[in-house]
């Protein structure tokens, strides 16, 4: 059965073969390192997560570090200030939190210095896997696609975000049925994965590299 993601631009044909695929440890993809890294209790952040990116190929440096270091206090009130409801579920005061936790990636002491929405949703996602999405150049090319999120113009990170989450939000809706189902059959291969999880390594498995 196929999946219609990115506002109906992106067509997942084979949605199963797809999450087996990257649930292999064997195939090389980030799961489990990544999901089932452990640092300390949810959803308080550590040190340890801000290494967490580079299980996605999202290389933390030095630099890097001592920068999202010095953002802890700002994600971390981001984080707790987030609702308990999933993506699906949330209002556009939800989305407008989950947008608020990049808003230092639009302020000059921390724009342009290494640290962009790739490697800080990242950071945030394994807090909050049902309503922090992920994001990097695959998820920005579908999600850009014409007829999906509208890419024109310059915005903050904050205003990208909340465009995003907002699709992300319509998809999950529009596919949920199908979306629990895989919930499902990752559960029959050792995996809890939310299904807002599902929704990045759909798309990421069916999109080109940018």
């Amino acid at each position: 059965m196929s999946v219609s993601l990115c506002a109906g631009t992106l067509i997942v044909d084979d949605p199963d073969e797809l999450l087996v695929t990257y649930l292999d440890p064997a195939a090389g993809y980030a799961y489990p390192a990544y999901d089932e890294l452990v640092t300390n209790s949810f959803p308080t952040l550590v040190d340890g997560d801000l290494l967490a990116p580079s299980l996605l190929g999202a290389h933390v440096d030095l630099a890097r570090f001592e920068l999202l270091r010095t953002m802890l206090p700002d994600l971390s009130a981001g984080l707790a200030a987030l609702p308990p409801t999933s993506l699906a579920e949330t209002d556009d005061d939800g989305i407008a939190l989950v947008a608020a936790c990049f808003a230092d990636l639009d302020h000059p002491r921390y724009s342009g210095h290494g640290v962009r929405g790739t490697i800080l949703s990242k950071v945030l996602h394994r807090k909050r896997p049902d309503l922090v999405p992920l994001y990097d150049s695959r998820i920005w090319t579908a999600y850009t696609a014409p007829g999906a999120v509208a890419r024109s113009g310059k915005r903050s990170w904050v205003e990208f975000m909340t465009l995003l989450c907002a699709q992300m939000r319509a998809d999950l809706q529009a596919e949920s049925v199908e979306l629990r189902r895989l919930v499902d059959v990752a559960q029959e291969h050792g995996a809890t994965l939310t299904p807002l999880r599902l929704l990045d390594i759909l798309v990421w498995m069916s999109s080109e590299p940018h």
